[in-house]
């Protein structure tokens, strides 16, 4: 298996993966409208197998934390989605892709990433529930253990609070 960035031949690719992964087509209208307002702010990985096409793909977008006026404390990321083929799933296809995106977000020089997921799932990744470090979600329900943030540059990071701002294309999803 190959982790590599995504190239624009990879986009029908990975939006079919993606709705395949879903099961829906929400996440890969997701991936669309980030990959479109960003650019090369986001990164965007596949997983490919040689010979197999994709197997795999995530993306990490902006996200600051904010604080109670709206102004930026600290610049970030967000990881949302991580897709893999229905095929492939239960592989090490997601945990390949998930540690090659925080290796390329730290490199990046991002302090954190923060992510809405599967608390059984993210914390063998270096996610931690963000809550109790006084960094808030900016959704409603969404359970606390759900809520993580995997502090990428511990000193960058230290006594920062607020708010995790998603891009706004998450909210019209």
């Amino acid at each position: 298996m190959l982790i590599r960035p995504e190239t624009k031949q990879d986009q029908t690719a990975v939006h079919r993966l993606t709705h395949a992964a879903f099961q829906r087509d929400d996440e890969a209208r997701l991936v669309d409208l980030l990959r479109d307002k960003h650019g090369d702010e986001v990164i965007s990985l596949v997983a490919e197998i040689p010979g197999n096409g994709l197997a795999g793909h995530i993306m990490l977008s902006p996200a600051p934390i904010v604080d109670e006026a709206g102004g930026v404390v600290r610049d970030g990321l967000a990881l949302a989605p991580v897709s893999v083929d229905p095929a492939g799933q239960r592989s090490g296809v997601g945990s390949a892709l998930c540690r090659s995106a925080l290796s390329c977000a730290q490199a990046r020089g991002a302090p954190f990433v923060a992510l809405i997921g599967h608390p059984a799932y993210y914390p063998r990744f270096g996610f931690v529930p963000a809550g109790p470090l006084g960094i808030t979600c900016p959704y409603e329900g969404v359970p606390e253990e759900a809520f993580m943030i995997a502090r990428l540059d511990r000193a960058a990071m230290e006594g920062v609070r607020g708010l995790v701002r998603f891009d706004s294309v998450f909210e019209g999803l």
